[in-house]
């Protein structure tokens, strides 16, 4: 026996079966806990309302025992059940070894058992047990024949079957019997029905199409044997919702097959009663079949249209249709009878149709035994009796008609054609409804709800009453649909009825009553009318007359009826010469041919011999060609007519409305402008101009005006291909929006005149100076193209910047657009920045040369400004919420700038002549020295960088001392002037420039003040302007040659450009004059006023010394780093440059005010980013920014000398020096003497720590601030790190230098190459935000910020390093150093931070007693043995270095 498994115990809680399983013992049952849990609640439950409903009956002192007994018996059951519940938690292990023991005690039970019936059937069952005798002669039989001869007969003969007969005897007997079955045949008399029969196999098989098929057979060659029935099967069928069932159910066949074989027995005619029987069958089920169709069809779809009249079961079915009452619905007029044949019933079911349709032979054997279909056979009946109904109709309406009336279609469908000649799509369409016999009338080509169609169908549903109305009625409508069709594709809109209140006093009471109006969408103030009347030769015919009509809207006052919509008043109404309209000039409108079938021939030109007209097919006469014709005619003449009309009001001549050649189009020319147009501009516009020409384009649905001006060759050559012939077209198109005041288009068209003439102006002005040779513009500007309403100019190196003019007529002003000639340059304009400045001055002096001029010699200086950075920088200031730009660029004026360094320094940059520009400090007021401008600091030092890039051109005739011994303001402006020489590289002095040369005034006494001309003293009462007065100091006139023109530009404030402010300079126009009278300073190295000087302050005067001191230019010519002769401002000492022992200008406050003469190399040089020389590890940035740079973080340490209570300052008397003294050094703090492009640091040991300090340590910090902290971006709080740092005791900071210096010079022995970080990195852990001071020092604690490269990994190309961010916190009093954790401040773990925390911990528990400072040991312990295995949280892989923020991280930290 098979053992039974174990099953599983329950656990704690698990819901176990009450019933004990089959191997369990008697009496031991279980209980699921939370069964029992609910018993308990149950019971409290019930005994606490029992409780609740006995205890009012009793008295106080039983209630109160009652309920202590309740508590009492309560609170033991629940400490039972707690116990249990205690107990269930161990549960599982009892259950489990209980199982065990049961399923042991089952398995000896088995056992033994097993023993005991062994041993019972041993003792009694076996000791009498005997078996009989062995059979041997069967057992030989067996073993040696193989077979079993000896069976009894009995046995043999009930069991064992006959052999069979064979194959040839089968045949043979089936042969002889169908010849049997033949002779029986032949011998009788068989049913005509029955002929189709075949004998096979013993039997004769009859077979009836779509009724039965019956076998039979005989059973011996006696004639009287009668005929034995083998199978019938019936073949009528259900097609329609059979669903391929039989329809005779097995029991009923079988009764028939009884019925039948009793029948064939002693019968003289067998077979006839056979058929008659079977066949009687198969119609009563045929008409079953029908009568569950038509009762199906009934309830389902068609039962308030269908009725079954009478059903005889085996005899006929009737149905009823079309009957008149619906809801009263007894008789019908039209019925449907399927019946068995009276004289006949033999032959199949017969259809009988009441009252007969004619033609009733194919609808009576309309039924098919094959496919039985009551719905079929109603459609077919239907759409006969439809067809004879529509014949009458046709009969009835044969007045009416207008031609041969068609039935045709299923269902059938009449066709009348209502009006000579109408296409099948106008025809009237009369149909019979299926379900009700109603007549339906339709036309398609109409709307479906025209009220003559359902009124014509009424008609024809009753009484005849007045048809021949209705039709005429019919064909108005029909004409008035074709009309509708005919412009519906253009740009109008039909109306049957107008807001007319005196119509009957109008012209259009004169019409017929039929007429449509025709509105000109885009000219609603015209109509074309057509009226609509009968032919007097054939009433069928409808012909059209037409009218063009102009109306008036009028308001309700002028009105004789109060109407709530606008109305309109008829001013003219015109009839139209349709012949005339049709047969114009290049055009022939179709006539319809005059053959039998009408069709239409398409327009043809006036020549058109050539072109045969074309036949079109009958269904086009919906189209009316003079209709459409006539419309378009309308819309296309209406606005020339209008345009002429206002030509005319305006005195502006032409020459009618002509048609174009080939007739493309309606023409209007232009023959002169009005006399009030022809001022000084479009006189000279006129003498070139040589057409000019309206026209409407109608390749487009807007249909916009296009005017066309035809000018003689331009005054200027251009580069462009298609001005290069003797005529030139110029093109404006107008929109013409629907019902515009054609008054507008004239306007735009005056405006696009003046347009051209003001354009047109300026440029021939600039013909003058163009062709002239001596001028040189051909050298530095190109004519790309002028096409009368746009200048294209191309200049600049490889002449690759084009700006663009034009004039705009919203504006009223002049428009430039500054570009790049090429497309998809990398660069931008430079002039894009004084775009606005450089369009005001413009339309102020309307001068290209002087334009040009401008653009010439402002290109270099913008370049170079163009290169400075001004993308804003989160670090550039102290406050990290706020984003402060690199350098701002403010342009006063087309020569003047205002650039400001993260808005506390400003530079004022003016563009003069001669290659020059001069730069001062912005800051200070041009008025008063002493004075700054509001919101800027004046930038120390900043003459001295500038005087070192000044070269030999920029010096020639200058004083280096004048910020010494400023001239005095009285000094006359020409006396300068006349010490000015153009310097070799100036246009003014080239054989290929502009001849423009200084003016011939002569020259003051230098020695004593000098009294300004009149004229002059007259131009100081206006406001400076800084593009062309550039002073020596802030209180006097400094001028040189400038390409900026003489109007009023103040710029006492930074956010008031020049060009904002009223001037009152308009004699900087230039007219057709000679260029001696239009330029005063035409012999000047300007082709602008040179001569005005800037208003400088009276009661400063006296102040002024009256005798400036020699020039020593002579003696020392500083190097510039833009010249040949110049070098880079990284490389000192070579070529003559300026060092340390050269003379030094002295430190005025007001020196930088004065401006100082650069060259445009110097300049460039001055603003181009570059890498210095000595610090290749440095951003690329320019010497100005580097410049600008150190002095703002040099002031940015003054102000934390001040905050920090660490840092002490010390007095000092050098310029440009801060002095500060920490704990053992004093720290001085000065710019490079050689470049003043690197704040450099030295640092002093006090005389009690000298000797603690080793020169090789000071140098280290010393390189540290110059490469590290005072380079780009220069970061003020990377500055304040550094000054923390050198604050912090020696012993700390002794640590914190030799920590610099594995940082500057990486030990490869180690594992991780270490940088410093003096600002917090993004990807550090949230302590503090990034950009953050990276050096916090407490008076226990000290914060900084180390950043880990793995290195000597061998990494492939492309993959970054492993990297990592780590915070260092140092405790001063316990000498520990250990990883800063931000507590409270929710952050992932890292597995780097985890690990190295642990090393450093482990690092201070080995070493708790060390003396010295524990920072440089644990990082070098940390360099040396940190593993990190794929730790990349800190690494920032997806940017190339690591950079943060678009810097790299050994710059960033």
């Amino acid at each position: 026996m098979v053992p039974t498994p174990v099953e599983a115990a329950p656990i704690a809680g698990q819901l176990v079966p009450m019933a004990a399983s089959g191997g369990q013992q008697q009496g031991v049952g279980r209980i699921s806990l939370a069964v029992l849990i609910d018993y308990i609640v149950q019971r409290t439950y019930h005994e606490l309302t029992v409780l609740s409903e006995l205890l009012p009956r009793k008295t106080d002192m039983e209630r109160k025992i009652e309920i202590v007994q309740f508590v009492s018996r309560t609170r033991q059951l629940f400490i039972r059940l707690l116990a249990l519940v205690k107990w269930a938690n161990s549960a599982a292990k009892v259950y489990k070894c209980s199982d065990i023991m049961m399923f042991l005690d089952q398995q000896a039970l088995l056992f033994t058992d097993t023993a005991d019936m062994l041993a019972q059937i041993s003792r009694e069952k076996l000791v009498n047990a005997r078996l009989p005798n062995f059979s041997l002669p069967l057992a030989v039989d067996v073993l040696t024949t193989g077979t079993f001869p000896r069976l009894p007969a009995c046995i043999r003969d009930r069991i064992v079957p006959p052999d069979p007969i064979s194959e040839s005897e089968k045949r043979s007997t089936l042969r002889q019997l169908g010849n049997i079955i033949q002779y029986r045949l032949v011998t009788s008399s068989l049913p005509i029905q029955m002929r189709n029969l075949q004998i096979e196999n013993g039997r004769v098989t009859f077979h009836v199409n779509h009724e039965f098929e019956v076998s039979l057979t005989l059973m011996g060659d006696n004639a009287t044997v009668p005929w034995r029935l083998l199978d019938i099967d019936i073949l009528v069928q259900n097609k329609e919702t059979g669903e391929g069932k039989a329809l005779v159910h097995p029991l009923q066949v079988q009764y028939i097959h009884q019925l039948l074989q009793s029948r064939l027995i002693e019968n003289r005619h067998p077979l006839h009663d056979l058929y008659n029987c079977l066949h009687s069958f198969c119609q009563s089920l045929q008409l079953e079949v029908l009568n569950f169709q038509l009762d199906k069809l009934v309830k389902e779809r068609l039962g308030m249209c269908l009725r079954v009249m009478e059903y005889l079961p085996g005899r006929c079915l009737t149905i009823g249709y079309w009957r008149k009452d619906v809801k009263n619905y007894t008789t019908s007029d039209y019925t449907l009878s399927v019946q068995v044949d009276p004289t006949d019933s033999n032959k199949p079911l017969l259809v009988v149709h009441k009252p007969p349709i004619n033609g009733s032979k194919s609808t009576e054997q309309a039924i098919k035994s094959e496919h039985l279909s009551i719905e079929k056979l109603l459609i077919h009946t239907i759409h006969e009796r439809a067809k004879c109904k529509l014949q009458e109709i046709e009969a009835s309406l044969e007045k009416q008609t207008a031609g041969n009336c068609v039935i045709s279609g299923t269902p059938a469908v009449l066709f009348i054609p209502v009006m000579s000649p109408c296409i099948t799509s106008e025809q009237l369409h009369i149909s019979i409804d299926f379900l009700t016999g109603r007549v339906l009338c339709s036309m398609p080509f109409c709307d479906p709800a025209l009220q003559v169609v359902k009124e014509v169908e009424v008609l024809l549903n009753g009484d005849k009453g007045d048809m021949e109305k209705l039709f005429s009625e019919l064909r108005f409508q029909l004409m008035m649909n074709r009309i509708d069709r005919t412009v519906q594709h253009l740009f109008v809109e039909c109306k049957t009825k107008l807001p007319i209140p005196d119509i009957d006093a109008s012209p259009l009471a004169k019409l017929s009553k039929y007429k449509m109006y025709i509105n000109l969408t885009r000219y609603s103030q015209f109509y074309v009318v057509v009226e609509l009347n009968q032919s007097e030769t054939d009433s069928k015919v409808i012909a059209p007359t037409y009218y063009v009509m102009t109306v008036k809207s009028i308001s309700f006052d002028d009105a004789a009826t109060d109407l709530p919509t606008p109305n309109l008043k008829v001013t003219s109404l015109v009839q139209f010469d349709t012949f005339a309209i049709t047969h114009g000039p290049f055009t022939r409108a179709a006539e319809p041919s005059h053959d039998e079938t009408p069709n239409l021939h398409k327009r043809q030109f006036s020549g058109g011999s050539d072109f045969p007209a074309k036949k079109l097919r009958t269904e086009s006469w919906y189209y009316i060609p003079e209709l459409a014709h006539s419309v378009a005619m309308c819309e296309q003449k209406i606005p020339f007519w209008m345009l002429s009309e206002e030509l005319n009001r305006r005195n502006i001549l032409h020459q009618g409305i002509e048609v174009e050649c080939f007739g493309t189009g309606l023409v209007l020319k232009l023959l002169a402008l009005p006399s009030s147009l022809l001022e000084r501009g479009t006189k000279s516009l006129q003498k070139k101009l040589l057409s000019c020409a309206f026209r409407e384009n109608d390749g487009k649905p807007a249909r916009p005006w296009v005017v066309e001006f035809i000018f003689a060759r331009a005054p200027l050559a251009t580069l462009s291909s298609r001005e290069q012939s003797a005529r030139q077209h110029v093109y404006f198109q107008y929109d013409f929006i629907e019902n515009k005041r054609i008054g507008d288009i004239v306007e735009s068209f005056l405006d696009s005149w003046k347009q051209m003439a003001n354009l047109y102006d300026s440029v021939l002005d600039f013909a003058d100076y163009f062709d002239d040779s001596r001028d040189g513009l051909q050298n530095i500007v190109r004519l790309h193209s002028f096409n009368y309403k746009r200048l294209l100019l191309i200049y600049g190196a490889d002449f690759s910047n084009q700006v663009s003019i034009e004039w705009s007529v919203p504006e009223k002003q002049f428009k430039l657009l500054f570009s790049m000639s090429t497309h998809g340059s990398p660069i931008a304009n430079c002039h894009c920045i004084t775009d606005t400045q450089l369009q005001h001055e413009f339309n102020q002096h309307r001068s290209i040369p002087q334009l040009l001029q401008v653009l010439h010699e402002t290109y270099l200086p913008l370049m170079a400004v163009a290169k400075l950075p001004t993308n804003p920088l989160l670090a550039g200031s102290s406050n990290l919420a706020r984003a402060v730009q690199s350098f701002l660029i403010l342009p006063q004026s087309s020569t003047h700038l205002k650039i400001a360094f993260r808005g506390i320094y400003c530079l004022d940059v003016y563009c003069c002549s001669a290659g020059l520009v001069a730069v001062r400090d912005g800051a200070y007021s041009l008025f008063d020295k002493s004075k700054a401008m509001e919101g800027f600091t004046p930038t120390p030092g900043l003459k001295t960088f500038f005087n070192m890039y000044v070269d030999d051109s920029s010096v020639r005739h200058r004083s280096m001392t004048e910020d010494d011994n400023p001239p005095s303001p009285m000094e006359s402006v020409d006396s300068f002037l006349a010490q000015q020489q153009p310097s070799v590289g100036s246009p003014a002095q080239r054989a290929d420039g502009l001849r423009f040369h200084h003016p011939m005034t002569p020259p003051s006494n230098p020695l004593t003040p000098a009294s300004p001309h009149t004229s002059v003293l007259h131009q100081q009462m206006r406001t400076p302007s800084p593009g062309t007065l550039l002073t020596s100091s802030p209180s006097a006139a400094f001028h040189v040659p400038s390409p900026g023109q003489g109007y009023a530009a103040p710029i006492s404030h930074i956010h008031s450009p020049a060009f904002m402010q009223p001037t009152t300079d308009t004699s900087a126009s230039p007219g057709r004059k000679s260029r001696s009278q239009q330029h005063p300073g035409a012999e000047s190295g300007s082709p602008y006023p040179s001569n005005l000087p800037m208003q400088s302050p009276g009661p400063r005067w006296p102040a002024s010394p009256s005798m400036p001191g020699p020039s020593p230019a002579s003696r020392l010519i500083p190097m510039s780093p833009g010249h040949p002769m110049l070098q880079s401002p990284g490389d000192p000492g070579r070529n003559g440059m300026v060092g340390p022992g050269s003379r030094v200008l002295p430190q005025r406050s007001w020196a930088a005010a004065v401006p100082t003469l650069l060259s445009h190399q110097a300049f460039n040089v001055l603003l181009t980013p570059t890498v210095m020389q000595d610090y290749p590890a440095m951003l690329s940035c320019s010497p100005l920014e580097r410049f600008l740079g150190c002095v703002f973080l040099r002031r940015q340490i003054q102000r934390f000398v001040q905050s920090e209570e660490t840092l002490v300052a010390l007095p000092t008397t050098e310029p440009g020096v801060v002095l500060m003294r920490v704990e053992s050094m004093t720290c001085r703090v000065a710019l490079q003497p050689s470049t003043q492009q690197i704040l450099q640091l030295s640092l002093t040991p006090l005389p009690d720590f000298h000797e603690q300090w080793s020169a090789e340590e000071l140098q280290v910090l010393e390189t540290v601030f110059e490469r590290k902290v005072v380079c780009p971006p220069y970061k003020p709080n990377a500055v304040h790190a550094f000054c923390r740092l050198l604050a912090v005791p020696v012993r700390v900071l002794k640590d914190c230098v030799q920590l610099l210096h594995l940082e500057l010079r990486p030990d490869r022995s180690h594992k991780w190459a270490l940088q410093w970080c003096w600002t917090i990195p993004p990807s550090a852990p949230h302590i503090a935000p990034a950009g953050t001071a990276a050096f916090i020092a407490t008076k226990n604690k000290i914060l900084f910020f180390l950043h880990l490269s793995r290195i000597g990994m061998g990494l492939p190309p492309g993959v970054e390093p492993q990297t990592v961010v780590i915070p260092i916190i140092y405790e001063t009093q316990t000498n520990q150093t250990q990883l800063a954790d931000p507590r409270g401040i929710p952050m992932p773990p890292i597995a780097a931070n985890s690990i190295i925390s642990t090393m450093l911990k482990r690092f201070a528990e080995f070493n708790s007693n060390m003396v010295e400072c524990s920072i440089y040991p644990a990082i070098q312990d940390l360099l040396n043995n940190l593993v990190i295995q794929n730790v990349m949280s800190q690494n920032v892989p997806t940017v190339p270095g690591n950079l943060v923020q678009g810097i790299p991280m050994s710059t960033a930290m």
